[in-house]
């Protein structure tokens, strides 16, 4: 059995050399709208993977980000399923200090993406790093997949893996995070949920009017309201008929993963969003259970009309709503979408336009008694010292179906990310010592993947 003390000491060394690199990777503003920051991204991202020793391909295709390939070792294949590209940063003012100019701050880098997905990257990529330096050659080959349009839909993630042969092929893949609780416990996931989102588009009259006709013409900012207010009902719950279609019924082996899990593992989210109660007052199992086996339906934003400064006193000629719907399986994004038409049809409101976005990811989850897990749990557990928490899917979305779906490949997380890390928000950060721990899990991992790949 491989001992792991020159393995934690390396990582120990390093980590203030690491902190300062990530530092680095966290200052590139990578997102959708900045192409040549993303191209920084991109070519940053494949210079540390060649500092590493591995073997880099970047794919191209007019026009898109590239998808960054490094493989490094040999053996069994486990695919690192990655991005470069993070969400905007908007709105800057709620952020304690820029984005785009990290800060460690009582333990925490702070930084649009420092954990989803920079910290979480390079957490993998110093987990080969200290296991080559401190235990050798890698027991197997790890092959990074790393792209740039994760956070816009992964639009393009299926035609650049399609330029290469082999790359979807694989004895297991990493999903992009993972996740440590308030109370210091692993949290470890076989699956991601899929994802499909619109654009509602309402129009009542040619152009804005003088706001004194408000009583003779219709408002598009009223009327969007109006048809946003039958989609859930008086507890915010989503009341879309067809919302369902295509979830598969849970096993007996779901459910008894999902009964094992502690109520106040999920109760404990109310203290860091701070309410007093979920949606619907669910907690405990119940919370558990809608968290993990039904879809969402999700309003992004509103917008109609004048909010600039002062006043303008128009009634709107248009008016725009941005939904996302979180899926299951065995759900079709199609179908889903063609639900939202349908309700909005059915509610009276079939004039407001249905604007599907580009990308849809469906869901992609893996048996929960599948050796890979237990591997990550028990390496987990061994670092972190303290029972994992098991689940059947992240509450995110990432593209893991298209990865893996055509090779039934076996997914998993390895820790990193904690409750508190605000991915998505403003004041994103990411615990430096958890971030070691993660490089320590994973260099763990890596021995004991080769046990059950294949």
């Amino acid at each position: 059995m491989t001992t792991y003390d020159a393995l934690d000491r390396y990582v120990a060394d390093h980590m203030a050399a690491w902190t300062e690199e990530l530092l680095e990777y966290c200052s590139i503003g990578s997102e959708a709208s900045d192409p040549a920051a993303l191209r920084r991204a991109a070519e940053w991202t494949a210079a540390r993977l060649r500092r590493l020793g591995a073997a880099v391909d970047v794919v191209e295709l007019d026009g898109v980000p590239p998808l960054v390939v490094g493989d490094v070792g040999s053996g069994s294949i486990l695919n690192a399923v990655q991005h470069y590209d993070v969400q905007p940063a908007v709105p800057l003012e709620l952020w304690t200090s820029p984005p785009y100019e990290a800060q460690v701050r009582n333990g925490r880098l702070y930084a649009r993406g420092a954990a989803d997905n920079k910290g979480e990257l390079l957490a993998r990529i110093w987990a080969v790093e200290a296991y080559q330096a401190a235990i050798g050659e890698l027991p197997c080959r790890v092959r990074f997949l790393v792209e740039g349009e994760e956070e816009s839909g992964s639009e393009h993630f299926a035609q650049l893996l399609d330029q290469r042969t082999g790359l979807r092929e694989a004895a297991g893949a990493l999903i992009e995070g993972g996740g440590i609780d308030l109370q210091g416990r692993p949290q470890v996931v076989g699956g991601t949920r899929g994802m499909v989102a619109a654009e509602l588009v309402c129009r009542t009259i040619r152009y804005d009017a003088h706001s004194s006709l408000s009583n003779l013409l219709p408002s598009a900012a009223i009327r969007m309201v109006k048809a946003l207010a039958t989609f859930w009902d008086a507890d915010g719950a989503p009341v879309v008929e067809g919302l369902r279609a295509g979830v598969l019924p849970p096993t007996k082996a779901q459910l008894a993963v999902l009964a094992a899990i502690p109520d106040d593992a999920i109760d404990e989210v109310r203290g860091v969003f701070g309410i007093e109660a979920f949606v619907g007052g669910r907690s405990g199992q119940e919370a558990i259970r809608i968290l993990t086996l039904e879809p969402t339906c999700n309003l992004q934003s509103v917008w109609s009309g004048y909010i600039g400064p002062g006043g303008k006193t128009i009634t709107p000629a248009e008016a725009h709503a941005r939904l996302d719907l979180r899926l299951v399986p065995d759900q079709d994004p199609d179908e889903i979408i063609a639900a939202v038409g349908r309700h909005l049809e059915r509610q009276g409101f079939g004039d407001i336009e249905v604007r599907p976005f580009s990308f849809q990811y469906r869901a992609y989850w893996t048996p929960p008694d599948h050796p890979i897990l237990a591997a990550a749990i028990r390496v987990s557990e061994e670092v972190l010292g303290k029972s994992a928490i098991h689940d059947l899917s992240a509450a995110g979305t990432a593209p893991m179906h298209v990865v893996c779906a055509s090779g039934n490949v076996p997914i998993t997380t390895l820790g990193g990310s904690d409750e508190e890390c605000r991915a998505h928000a403003p004041d994103e950060s990411f615990r430096l010592d958890y971030a070691a721990a993660a490089v320590r899990i994973t260099g763990r991992f890596f021995d004991a993947f080769v046990t059950v790949a294949d």
